[in-house]
């Protein structure tokens, strides 16, 4: 059973991916203007820092627990936690590398937000997870965008 309950028409996940579409999207749009001021690493630094308060926040919850919550398998999930937490940071440091260099933000991040397929991809080879017919078409369509942005 998901998050979702059956009274509701919008499903908790769906709320949670809209608020990041528009977070997301501010941020991008903060970072071209950024990038106009400080270079990418200065730009990633204070990105970094811009993290903290946050991590106060996180660092509670998790020290709160998860009433319930399995740890079999945390140190592994720990490793790949941090990794994920590396990738994301070289990701945004060629990211506002491309927006320092001149990149549009009109044009940057929709490209680089097409990121997803690359999961895909990877999931497909190492994860063994299959996608139908739609999901192959979307896939195609996506490298068609990029096409399309780059024209």
């Amino acid at each position: 059973m998901g998050e979702a309950s059956t009274s509701r028409r919008l499903p908790l996940w769906l709320g949670w991916s809209l608020v990041t579409i528009l977070l997301w999207g501010t941020w991008g749009l903060v970072s071209k203007i950024a990038s106009d001021g400080v270079d990418a690493y200065m730009n990633q630094l204070l990105f970094t820092v811009g993290i903290a308060p946050l991590l106060i926040f996180v660092s509670w919850k998790v020290s709160k627990g998860i009433p319930g919550e399995n740890r079999k398998g945390r140190g592994r999930g720990v490793f790949w936690a941090f990794l994920t937490g590396i990738l994301g940071g070289l990701g945004n440091m060629a990211y506002f590398q491309a927006m320092v260099k001149g990149g549009k933000a009109s044009v940057v991040t929709p490209v680089t937000a097409l990121f997803p397929m690359v999961t895909v991809l990877l999931a497909l080879l190492f994860l063994k997870e299959r996608l139908g017919r739609v999901q192959w078409i979307g896939l195609g369509l996506a490298f068609v965008a990029i096409y399309l942005l780059n024209a």
